[in-house]
């Protein structure tokens, strides 16, 4: 569904008893379908997800989130086991390129820190050639909360406000890559955050974007289409994110209902 609070999550696999194999109508490269082979792997070979990650409901992040670890625990286990004797070949241009590009923010802080005008270590300074990652924070909150159903909009948004969050997102992202910067460690723990954070952000903004109707009211509300519409939206919505060209695809995905309620 892409909204703030549930309907969320990576495509999972399902269990193997229970998953339907196929979807009909649907191409093999759109989503993998509902089962895969391992119980809560996601569309990412080895990488699992339990919970809200996978699509929320009450009983996944409360009472049942217990439950939901130790499926994707033992599934992940039977995956290391059953993948043992495969040999990892590590690209050491790629892994160096990687760490260069996640010590940025703070090599950016040293190179420019005497540019710092003023503020007490405790609060991020006054400086108008960096982005610390709670002014970053505040931005994503204030983009989300105005354009994209938030409190202050009484979870009312339409296309334009959507569209309008787009935009905004786009140039925090190229602030992000240009300046963003910290002055520790746990500093760049919460800049890596945030720039997840906006990611996440982008994909809500876009799966509400594709969605046209309003599913659960008091979550968010579509102006502009403000009823449910199970004849067209009786359905999934996945995504998936090109990290090299910043180009998203979205697409329907058929809901298979495995009990059916009289």
């Amino acid at each position: 569904m892409g909204s703030h609070a549930t309907e969320c999550g990576a495509w999972p696999s399902g269990p193997e008893d229970l998953a339907p194999r196929k979807i009909e109508g649907l191409p093999d490269d759109r989503g993998y379908q509902y089962y895969w082979g391992y119980n809560r792997m996601t569309t990412l070979d080895g990488l699992f997800c339990a919970g809200d990650a996978c699509g929320a409901n009450p009983h996944k992040f409360s009472s049942g989130s217990f439950t939901e670890g130790r499926l994707a625990g033992k599934s992940a286990v039977l995956y290391v086991m059953d993948h043992s004797d495969e040999k990892v070949e590590v690209d050491k241009a790629q892994v160096d390129s990687l760490i260069a590009k996640v010590m940025e923010p703070l090599e950016r802080y040293q190179k420019g820190k005497y540019s710092v005008v003023t503020g007490p270590s405790y609060m991020h300074p006054i400086d108008p050639t960096k982005m610390y990652w709670k002014q970053g924070l505040f931005r994503l909150q204030k983009i989300m909360d105005e354009c994209a159903g938030g409190w202050s909009n009484y979870y009312m948004t339409n296309e334009v406000m959507l569209n309008r969050g787009l935009e905004l997102l786009q140039f925090l992202k190229e602030d992000f890559l240009n300046y963003a910067a910290a002055q520790d460690w746990h500093e760049l723990m919460r800049v890596w955050e945030l720039w997840h954070r906006i990611l996440a952000a982008e994909a809500v903004v876009r799966h509400m974007l594709f969605r046209k109707e309003t599913r659960w009211p008091g979550y968010y509300v579509r102006a502009d289409y403000p009823a449910l519409d199970d004849e067209n939206w009786h359905v999934f919505v996945n995504s998936r994110y090109d990290a090299k060209t910043g180009q998203w695809e979205l697409w329907k995905v058929p809901v298979i209902h495995i009990i059916e309620f009289p």
